[in-house]
């Protein structure tokens, strides 16, 4: 603005106000940086490695859990592999025996090993839900198998007490091997103690339970996961939210979504609501987006988030897919993704948006993004981030499927930690 005829009093009071302003401003703007790597490694079989899940374990280092199995073949093993806290492996576990289809799919820590649930072979066209008892050495200790009928799955396994944990998966599906999601198929939730016997097994309004958590202040169960819904003059998909107490009771269920496919992979129990992750995709233009969504603690929507072009292509077939959320400390979310263009939406076979990359993305409590970590190496070949594990204080571990981190032949679990500090 024009200073004539301003006095030297009023003059001094404009620029000190500038002045504070701009040291305000310099205090309260927040400034992101991506995190730096610490080290990168990859371990795995001498087949085809895809890992799905992982925990922090008390003692240190990191318990993975995964299958294996020669390319585009119908049968496969499970794996639980330990390493240390600089990336080296310590030990590696195969569950299952050839022609045999097992997974493992989902794992917790108790006092003494960890408990591993998936889905075990009982014959060459046959699987069924399963959970397996595994030492702090590797050893199998016990193996529960389901009794039901056609097939089935565990998918997501959270401790209820030190002697006790929850279930959740599936039952009754046509498909021997574990699907993106189940659709053709009855959703089951289960509390067994710690030598595998069950206390009680229920049914859920759902074809398949995703993820399960339990909230020791309001005793309180909790299974994520999607489903299809006729609404909106269309099919589309939805993610929900299904509550149960402590002795198996429906309490409440949520349905998130609109219009377009919302597809929901894990959530994680937050101490005033939960967060939900996935991606979602308009009927119109058909690829995926990463999809975040917030609920306070009686399930109601509180906002959600979309990201896209996340390894920065420039194609517009690139799918953003994200499979695993956690909260950080400062109070926000880090996301597992990944980003690049599914082989039949491939126009430019030169590009090296061809070739998905591995994503980590960092948000604040509103879902604001604040960095996205790429680790994209199209030359050596395809990575994308199947789940992530906070480590202390702004620490993470990516764990990837990954094509050339690790020496055996054709792809192995890549292990990236990252840190923020």
């Amino acid at each position: 603005m024009p200073l004539s005829g301003v006095s030297m009093t009023e003059l001094y009071l404009y620029r000190s106000t500038v002045f504070f302003l701009v040291i305000l401003a310099q205090c309260y703007v927040p400034v992101f940086g991506t995190p730096e790597v610490e080290w990168v490694t990859g371990w795995g079989t001498e087949h085809e490695d895809h890992v799905f899940e992982g925990v922090h374990v008390q003692a240190g280092g990191f318990c993975v859990v995964g299958k294996c199995g020669e390319p585009d073949s119908s049968t496969a093993n499970g794996f639980v592999m330990k390493v240390d806290a600089n990336g080296e492996q310590e030990w590696l576990t195969v569950l299952g025996k050839q022609s045999f289809h097992d997974e493992a799919r989902c794992v917790v820590e108790v006092h003494d090993g960890f408990i591993v649930g998936g889905t075990t072979g009982i014959s060459k066209r046959r699987s069924k839900a399963c959970l397996w008892k595994i030492s702090p050495s590797g050893e199998v200790a016990w193996k529960k198998i389901l009794d039901h009928k056609k097939n089935g799955a565990i998918r997501g396994l959270d401790t209820l007490d030190p002697e006790s944990f929850v279930a959740t998966g599936y039952v009754a599906s046509d498909e021997i091997s574990i699907p993106f999601i189940s659709d053709e198929s009855t959703g089951i939730l289960l509390v067994t103690n710690q030598s595998g016997d069950i206390a009680w097994q229920k049914e859920i309004p759902f074809s398949q339970g995703a993820k399960v958590s339990y909230q020791k202040k309001t005793r309180v169960i909790t299974i994520c996961g999607t489903t299809w819904q006729e609404s909106f003059k269309s099919e589309h998909q939805d993610a929900f939210l299904v509550q149960f107490s402590r002795d198996g009771e429906k309490l409440h269920q949520h349905l998130y979504g609109g219009a377009d496919m919302e597809q929901c992979f894990d959530f994680e129990a937050l101490p005033d609501g939960f967060v939900l992750a996935g991606h979602k995709a308009s009927h119109e233009i058909g690829n995926w987006n990463v999809w975040l969504v917030r609920t306070d603690s009686e399930g109601n929507l509180l906002w959600e988030q979309t990201y896209d072009q996340l390894s920065n292509g420039t194609s517009k077939n690139i799918f953003d897919e994200c499979y695993g959320v956690k909260q950080t400390s400062d109070g926000g979310f880090v996301l597992a993704c990944g980003s690049g263009i599914e082989p039949d939406q491939v126009s430019n076979e030169d590009s090296p948006d061809n070739l998905w990359a591995a994503c980590l993305l960092k948000t604040d409590s509103l879902g604001e993004l604040c960095w996205t970590y790429v680790f994209h190496q199209p030359e050596s070949g395809h990575n994308a981030c199947e789940w992530v594990i906070p480590h202390g204080d702004e620490k993470y571990l990516m764990l990837l499927d990954s094509d050339h981190l690790g020496e055996a032949e054709p792809s192995n679990v890549g292990l990236v930690y990252v840190s923020d500090n």
